[in-house]
C-alpha cells in the first residue's frame, strides 16, 4: 500500500532504485508484457532508466499492444505529453516530449510524431524510446509566398503529414506534407535526400489520406471526393495525380488500411450521445477510373479501428483478451461552457459495435488541458523495438 508520508515515500523510492541492475532487467525482459508498465518502470529514477534501454532487447520483445491516446504537451508549464492507455485505464506521461511544448504536432504515424518547431524544420520523434530525425528546412517557397509573412503559428502551415512506413524498420521511408498556404502545394522527403521535393497538384482539401500501397496514396472529401496520389512518379510532375469520380458518401470520413484492405468509415452525428456509423470496403480494382465502395454489415474480420485524421490504425483483437473484435474507436471533444479560460476541457473516447452501427460514449475522460481552438490527440501504437540495424 502506498504510504501518506513523504518521508516514507522518499526511503522508499531510495531503497527502490538500489535494486541490483541484474534484477531490473531481468525482471522488465522476462515479466513485462505491457507497454504502459515498462514506461512506467523507466520513469521510476534516473538509475533505472540507465539500466532499462529505451527499446526492448531481443529476444524479449512486448506482444501487440493497443495505441495510446496521446495528447501533446502544449506549454512549458506542462512540457511532457500525456497518454491514455485503453488497457490500463489511466494517464502515462511520456519525457521525451519534454523538450518539444514549443512544436506543434501535425501528425502521427507507426509510433512516430511529426513535430513542426518555432523554426518552421519538421523533426520526427519517437517518444517512447526518445529517437529523433530531424529533417532538411521546409522550403520557404512551399509554405509561404514571401520569406516575412511567414504565419505566427506553426498549425497554419501544414494541413496534414504522413508516413509512408515506419521509419524504425524500413530505410526508404517516405515523408508526405501537405501545406495550408494560399496556394496548395505537397512536399515530400525520402530518408536519405538533402532537400525537399515541392509538387503542385490541384487544389484539393481533402478530409483525410493514406497509402494504399508503396508510394501510393488515397485522399477523400467530406464530401465523397476522391484523388489518387502517386508519389513513385519522378520529378513531381503533373501525372502523380489523378482525380477520381465521387463516392457516394456524406459525413465524417476515416480512411483506414486493415488486414490487407482499405476501408472508409462514415460518422454521422445524431444526438449528443449516440452517433450512426457505416463502413464500406473500398474496391480498388478500376483504378484509374474509378474506386467503389462496397457497404459492409457488420464484418471487419476480427479488427479493432482505431479512427483520427491522418491517423487511423487497425489492430487485432484476437490480441487482446477483453477487447471485442469488429468494434471501433474515435475521439470527440467535450468543452465546457466558455466562461472562464481556466476551464478544462475533455475528450471522450467512444466506442461502435459494427454489428448496429451505433457509436456510444465509453466510460473514459481524457483530460485535455485549458481550452484550445486547435485541440489535437493522436493515436499512438508504442513502437519500442529495436531500430533498423541495430
Amino acid at each position: 500500500m502506498e504510504t501518506r508520508d513523504p518521508k516514507r515515500r522518499r526511503v522508499a523510492c531510495s531503497s527502490w532504485s538500489h535494486l541490483p541492475t541484474d534484477i531490473l532487467i531481468d525482471v522488465a525482459s522476462k515479466h513485462v508484457t505491457s507497454a504502459a508498465t515498462y514506461t512506467t518502470l523507466r520513469s521510476v529514477c534516473r538509475s533505472w532508466r540507465a539500466a532499462l534501454p529505451a527499446t526492448v532487447p531481443r529476444p524479449h520483445r512486448l506482444p501487440p499492444q493497443l495505441p495510446f491516446l496521446l495528447r501533446f504537451p502544449h506549454s512549458p508549464h506542462n512540457p511532457a505529453g500525456q497518454a491514455f492507455s485503453l488497457t490500463a485505464n489511466r494517464t502515462f506521461t511520456l519525457r521525451h516530449l519534454a523538450d518539444a511544448h514549443e512544436s506543434v504536432c501535425v501528425g502521427s504515424c507507426y509510433g512516430w510524431l511529426l513535430l513542426l518547431d518555432p523554426g518552421y524544420n519538421l523533426i520526427l520523434r519517437n517518444p517512447f524510446t526518445g529517437d529523433t530525425i530531424r529533417l532538411p528546412p521546409l522550403p520557404m517557397s512551399a509554405i509561404c509566398s514571401h520569406k516575412d509573412k511567414l504565419p505566427p503559428d506553426q498549425r497554419l502551415i501544414v494541413y496534414r503529414a504522413i508516413l509512408s512506413s515506419d521509419p524504425s524498420a524500413d530505410r526508404d521511408f517516405l515523408v508526405v506534407l501537405f501545406t495550408t498556404t494560399s496556394v496548395f502545394r505537397c512536399c515530400t522527403w525520402q530518408n536519405g535526400d538533402n532537400f525537399w521535393t515541392v509538387r503542385e497538384p490541384p487544389s484539393f482539401y481533402f478530409d483525410d489520406i493514406i497509402f494504399y500501397e508503396d508510394r501510393r496514396c488515397i485522399a477523400i472529401t467530406y464530401k465523397g471526393g476522391c484523388m489518387i496520389f502517386d508519389f513513385a512518379t519522378a520529378n513531381g510532375g503533373d501525372g502523380f495525380f489523378t482525380k477520381v469520380p465521387d463516392l457516394p458518401v456524406l459525413g465524417s470520413l476515416f480512411l483506414v488500411e486493415s488486414a490487407g484492405n482499405e476501408w472508409l468509415v462514415v460518422v454521422r452525428t445524431t444526438t449528443s450521445r449516440e452517433d450512426e456509423v457505416e463502413i464500406f470496403r473500398l474496391d480498388l480494382s478500376g483504378l484509374p477510373d474509378e474506386i467503389t465502395a462496397v457497404s459492409e454489415c457488420g464484418d471487419l474480420g476480427g479488427q479493432i479501428l482505431f479512427l483520427e485524421k491522418g491517423n487511423s490504425m487497425s489492430v487485432a483483437s484476437t490480441h487482446f483478451p477483453g477487447f471485442e473484435g469488429d468494434s471501433i474507436y474515435f475521439t470527440k471533444m467535450k468543452r465546457p461552457i466558455l466562461t472562464s479560460s481556466r476551464d478544462n476541457s475533455t475528450v471522450i473516447i467512444w466506442k461502435c459495435q459494427i454489428k448496429n452501427g451505433i457509436a456510444h460514449p465509453c466510460s473514459v475522460e481524457f483530460e485535455c488541458g485549458v481550452y484550445s481552438l486547435w485541440p489535437k490527440f493522436w493515436w499512438l501504437p508504442p513502437n519500442i523495438h529495436e531500430k533498423l540495424g541495430e
